[in-house]
Order: C-alpha cells, then sequence, then structure tokens
C-alpha cells in the first residue's frame, strides 16, 4: 500500500510533467491543440505521450505564428474525448508539474469535466514558482530562460513535447538544488516550498557586513562549513561540492528560506571551512564532524534523505526476506541501496515470484504434525515451517538470492537448469516442470530490468572519484569500511602507486573492520548511497570480482588513468 503522497521522499514520488498548446487563454471558452506528458520516476524520465487534438475551433493566426500548429495541421487529429482516457490514465495519481502549472492544469481539467470523466485531484507542482525561489537573480522565469540559464537546450521551443521534455529536465534539476541547498527530502516539503513567501528586503540583517570577508573568502570547491555563533560555539555543520555557493545561500534573502533557516542565518557571528579533494570525502568529514560536535541547528535542519535496503535475517535457520531503511548491527545481510521504496519492493516482488524464500514467520515443525501454509500450495515457498524443505535446500536457495542481487544472473540461471535436469534424472518430473516454469520466469525478468546490489557489511570496493584538475580520488573499501583515501594525479600516476595503495588496503591481512558501532553502519550508508547516485562521477570497482592481485591493478589504474578524460562533468573543466 502506498503511503500518504506527502510523505514520500521525493525519489520516491511520480511526476508527470504537462505542457499544452491551445487556441487561447480560457479554459472555459479556447480549447487545447495539443498535449505532452512526461513521467518522471526515481530521478529520470521513464515514459512520454504526445498528441495533436482537433479542437473544433478556429486556431487565430498569432497562435499558429507561436506554435507553428495550423488548422490544416489538426484538422485529422482525433476529438479531445477520444484521446482524455489515455491522458487520464497516464496521469494517473502522479504530481502534476508544469510551467505556470496552473494554466496546463485548469485546460487538462475543464476538457475532462466536459467530457464527463473524473477530475483532477492530483498535487500540483510549478517548476515557475520553484524559479522564483531557486534562481532569484535571473531576471525572466519563463521556461526558455530559465533552459537557457541552467545550460538545457530546447529546439522545439512553443511545441507541446519540446517544452514537456524541457520542464521535465528543470524539474530534476530543482529537485537537486532543493535537496542541497535547502534540505527539502520529501515530497510534502517540496510542495510546501513553492508556495514559501520570497522574502525581499531593503537592509542586509545585522550580522551580513560581519560576515562579509569570509563570504568573500570563500572557495569555489568542495568541503564542509562550520557556523559560529557570538560564542564561537559551533552551531551548524554542512557539507558542499561548491563551498562558496551553498554558504551564499544561506544569506540570500530574496529567496523562500523557512523560518528555521532564516533564524540559523542571523545567529551566524562567524564562519570556517575545511576544503576537501571531492564531494564523497566532504559527505566522510560532515558525517565525523557533526558527531563530534552535535550542534543544535543540525537536528532541526538536517533532513537526511534514506534510501531502502534488502534485509536477510541471517540469526535465523530459515531467514526471511524484507526491506528497510534502517542499517543495524544485528547480524543481518544488508543489499542496497535502492533508489526509491518502490524499486526495492518491485525486487522484493521478483525475489517472492522466483525464489523459493518463506514469507511467513511461521514456526518449524515436525513433518507429520505440520500442514504447509499457503505460499507452499502457490509454489512460493517450499514450506519448511512443515519440514518439507531441509534448512540446506533453505540455504542454497537463500545463495541463489544472494548471487541474484549481486547480477549475478547467469550462475543463477546455471543453477536453476541443474536442477531441473537433476531432479529429471531422478524422474522428478514435477519438481523438473515446477524448477523450468521458475526459469522461464526469471529468464523474462533478467530481460526486463536489471537488479543489482550489494551486500553492504562485506563489499570490497575502489571508488575512482573525480577531484579538481588532473587528479582523481580514490577511496578503498574493504568489508565495508573506509580502509584508505588518496589523492592520485592521472598524469603522474603509475601502476606501482596503484599497486602499493591496493596492497595496503586488501593484501595485508586485515581482519574485518566493522566494530558494530553506529558511526560505522553510517559511513556505509553514506559511501553506499554516493556509489548509487554519483554513478556518473564514479568509477566503481569490485575488488572481489577480480580473480588476481594483478587484474584488480590494472583495472583501478585504468581508471585512474581514464575517468574524465573524454566527457568530463562541465563542473570539473571549470575548474581546470
Amino acid at each position: 500500500m502506498r503511503p500518504p503522497l506527502h510523505a514520500l521522499q521525493i525519489p520516491d514520488a511520480e511526476f508527470v510533467v504537462c505542457d499544452v498548446e491551445t487556441t487561447g487563454l480560457s479554459p472555459d471558452h479556447n480549447r487545447m491543440t495539443e498535449i505532452a506528458l512526461v513521467r518522471v520516476a526515481e530521478g529520470r524520465v521513464v515514459e512520454k505521450y504526445q498528441t495533436l487534438i482537433n479542437p473544433r475551433q478556429f486556431i487565430p493566426p498569432f497562435i499558429t505564428e507561436l506554435t507553428g500548429i495550423t488548422n490544416e495541421m489538426v484538422y485529422s487529429a482525433p476529438d479531445a474525448d477520444e484521446v482524455l482516457p489515455a491522458i487520464r490514465a497516464f496521469i494517473g495519481d502522479a504530481v502534476f508539474v508544469g510551467h505556470n502549472a496552473r494554466f496546463d492544469f485548469s485546460f487538462v481539467d475543464a476538457a475532462l469535466r466536459r467530457a464527463g470523466l473524473a477530475p483532477l485531484e492530483n498535487a500540483v507542482l510549478c517548476t515557475a514558482r520553484l524559479a522564483r525561489r531557486l534562481v532569484p537573480a535571473l531576471a525572466k522565469k519563463n521556461l526558455g530562460s530559465i533552459a537557457r540559464h541552467l545550460g538545457i537546450s530546447n529546439p522545439r521551443a512553443h511545441r507541446a513535447s519540446g517544452d514537456a521534455e524541457t520542464t521535465a529536465r528543470i524539474l530534476l534539476h530543482f529537485a537537486g538544488m532543493v535537496s542541497e541547498e535547502h534540505d527539502v527530502a520529501d515530497l510534502g516539503d517540496l510542495l510546501s516550498f513553492q508556495n514559501k513567501p520570497v522574502y525581499r528586503v531593503t537592509t542586509p540583517p545585522k550580522n551580513f557586513l560581519k560576515l562579509q570577508p569570509a563570504l568573500a573568502a570563500l572557495p569555489h570547491e568542495p568541503g564542509i562549513y562550520f557556523f559560529h555563533d557570538a560564542r564561537g560555539h559551533i552551531i551548524y555543520i554542512g557539507k558542499a561540492r561548491d563551498l562558496s555557493d551553498r554558504v551564499h545561500s544561506y544569506f540570500r534573502y530574496n529567496v523562500g528560506h523557512s523560518e528555521k533557516v532564516l533564524k540559523l542565518a542571523r545567529a551566524v557571528a562567524s564562519i570556517t571551512w575545511k576544503t576537501t579533494d571531492t564531494e564523497l570525502s566532504a559527505l566522510l568529514a560532515e558525517a565525523r564532524a557533526i558527531r563530534q560536535h552535535q550542534p543544535r541547528f543540525n537536528a532541526l535542519l538536517k533532513s537526511a534523505r534514506a534510501y531502502p535496503f534488502i534485509r536477510i535475517d541471517c540469526a535465523d535457520t530459515f531467514p526471511t526476506i524484507s526491506w528497510t531503511y534502517d542499517m543495524e548491527d544485528d547480524g543481518a545481510d544488508y543489499y542496497g541501496p535502492f533508489s526509491s521504496r518502490f524499486a526495492v519492493e518491485r525486487a522484493l516482488e521478483v525475489i517472492d515470484r522466483i525464489f523459493l524464500i518463506r514469507e511467513c514467520d511461521g514456526r518449524i515443525t515436525p513433518r507429520d504434525t505440520a500442514t504447509p501454509c499457503l505460499y507452499y500450495d502457490i509454489k512460493r515457498c517450499g514450506a519448511p515451517c512443515a519440514s518439507l524443505q531441509s534448512a540446506e535446500e533453505y540455504a542454497e536457495e537463500v545463495q541463489r538470492v544472494r548471487q541474484f542481487l549481486r547480477g549475478r544472473h547467469d550462475s543463477v540461471l546455471n543453477g536453476l537448469r541443474a536442477a531441473m535436469e537433476s531432479r529429471a534424472e531422478a524422474l522428478d518430473f514435477e519438481g523438473a516442470a515446477s524448477v523450468r516454469d521458475r526459469l522461464r520466469d526469471l529468464e523474462r525478468i533478467v530481460r526486463q530490468q536489471r537488479v543489482m546490489a550489494r551486500s553492504v557489511r562485506y563489499q570490497n570496493l575502489v571508488i575512482v572519484t573525480l577531484a579538481r584538475r588532473t587528479f582523481v580520488e580514490v577511496h578503498c573499501m574493504k568489508s565495508g569500511m573506509l580502509v584508505a583515501q588518496e589523492l592520485l594525479d592521472q598524469r603522474a600516476c603509475t601502476r606501482q602507486n596503484v599497486r602499493t595503495l591496493l596492497s595496503e588496503s586488501f593484501f595485508s591481512g586485515q581482519n574485518e573492520l566493522f566494530l558494530g558501532g553506529k558511526e560505522d553502519i553510517a559511513e556505509m550508508r553514506i559511501i553506499a548511497s554516493w556509489c548509487l547516485t554519483r554513478r556518473d562521477e564514479s568509477v566503481v570497482i569490485e575488488a572481489d570480482d577480480h580473480q588476481t592481485r594483478d587484474a584488480l591493478i590494472d583495472a583501478v589504474y585504468a581508471a585512474v588513468r581514464g575517468l574524465g578524460r573524454d566527457e568530463a562533468p562541465a563542473r570539473f573543466a571549470e575548474r581546470a
């Protein structure tokens, strides 16, 4: 069951971006000539819909001049009544998004009402309203001006499909900005943020002039910043990929800050900072500094994004599998993170359909006194609760789930094929047919989607991340914990440099480093989440995938030398 819409975290929410072209400005007297819808989920565009519509009205010449849509173009187009059921179904209960969203919303809603269909009751998000709060210095807030400001091209401006796709890209950019600069994590806060008052004051706050030297000295580099009160106490710690831009954002009084942020900004008497080589380093440094100093404003302002994990309860002889936002030192295996609640639920749905893992928490009872549950009857469980499946057989099934979660689809498929052949040879044709059906389902699902996660506690990774100029930062993780962090010059780095770093990290005979503390878990989550959300800025190499030391060294050396050479993100190019 879906949680209340406003309670969703932003990446868990579904948005439908809409743009309409019309014969005029009145939804009661004018009609739509074109509509485009773009579905955004899990931080990306996943589906599109577009159609011309015969408005049964004359299209004025000035509309044709603006949009390029002529009366001849819509003559053979479907009437609104023909396409409105598909439009209504496409929108569903997603958040309705538009640039000047009320205009698009009112035309679609009026058309639905005229057709006798269910009206729109969706939450509405307006990218123009967001722009007034997120890019206040931009003189014009129309779609073209914002797109140019953000470096988004729109070769089909004033046509519904081009404007809807451009608005979708602006939405994704703004979603990152509200999270990064305003600590907005859930949908309810995002919807409220668009309506926050835009403060415009003629005189700066009392502390602004005193802070000017520090603000002017802030570098355009990643790092962590410290806000101090008049007594020198640290009252807030934050991280930034650009210290200057992030810290300045607190003191721009023509944007829609919350009362908490305004209160913090007024309380700041001095600012200090530490630069880091990458944003990942800043994230780790921020977490450690907050644990050390526990500033009073951090608890009030920080609304950290939580990523879901799949949990395998290893303490049980017959483990159950579930999902959770929380990692604990409870002996369980945690796989992830997944990009959203719905992504992890889909992965569990696949696992429940394909693998014989028990979905109940029933007690294990002797075979002659127990009755298998419904899941056994529908072939979704081997009935260990009725002792129809041994602990060894169940452990093999759990191992297949682990391999599947790690993307080892071939080994899972081969294992199922071997099991099918073995049962057929033993004349267990019913069992062989059951495995065959599971094998077919799995092959279809593997073709349709890529389910891939990691056991967070036991992962051995090398993360190579772009830093400044020609440098990269290498993070080595062993058993889920950070064991080494080093800045390397891409031009000067040698294979021996990489060999030394990896030898000390992975081949020195260290024991597992996880000690079970909350600090360890927090650090694991930060690094695991980085691997999920910053794939375009990093190369993540699984050390366990490389059977020899030389193979791992070669892979890391190639990543160090090659990362960002062909198409580095703009912000790295600017620093160079």
